[in-house]
């Protein structure tokens, strides 16, 4: 007895054959987040800060912060607390999330940036975060800057780089 299937019928079967093994090589490619939970100290470098490329220096400073790791089926979020209100900038927000991209957490939101002369301006802060292998991690932050920005610099970008480690 020989058995003859329609054409479209074979061609469905392979198809799905195909997409079943296509979802599991995906989803064993996809780097697994370092999770950031628990208490970490951040130093904020602002000895090598810049804005717009050139040296803008202040003293350092170093925040307690709280983390909590979620993830789900869509990805994972870190969720960073601010221990501490800032002295010099109560209006800050207080949490931050990042999302696992690749190798490193990102965050990218609206912040009331902190001018030199006391006043404060929008500016969108953005972070990425990269784990050291010890628990620890290190990363960079900028803050971009509309029009008028800050008095006396502008527009532009501020840069610095932080770390972060467990407490």
């Amino acid at each position: 007895m020989k058995l003859s299937y329609p054409a479209g019928v074979v061609s469905l079967a392979i198809t799905a054959v195909v997409a079943v093994f296509s979802v599991g090589a995906a989803g064993a490619e996809r780097p697994q987040p370092v999770p950031l939970y628990g208490s970490y100290d951040t130093f904020l470098d602002h000895s090598q800060q810049t804005f717009n490329g050139q040296p803008r220096a202040s003293e350092p400073s170093t925040q307690a912060a709280s983390f909590t790791t979620t993830c789900a089926a869509s990805g994972c979020i870190a969720h960073w607390l601010l221990v501490d209100k800032l002295a010099d900038n109560p209006n800050a927000p207080s949490l931050f999330d990042y999302q696992w991209v690749n190798d490193r957490w990102v965050s990218s939101s609206e912040y009331p940036f902190h001018c030199a002369d006391g006043s404060t301006v929008t500016t969108t802060r953005s972070d990425f975060l990269m784990p050291n292998g010890d628990g620890s991690f290190h990363g960079e932050r900028t803050f971009t800057v509309g029009a008028p920005g800050c008095p006396g610099d502008g527009p532009g970008m501020y840069w610095l780089p932080f770390t972060l480690t467990p407490t």
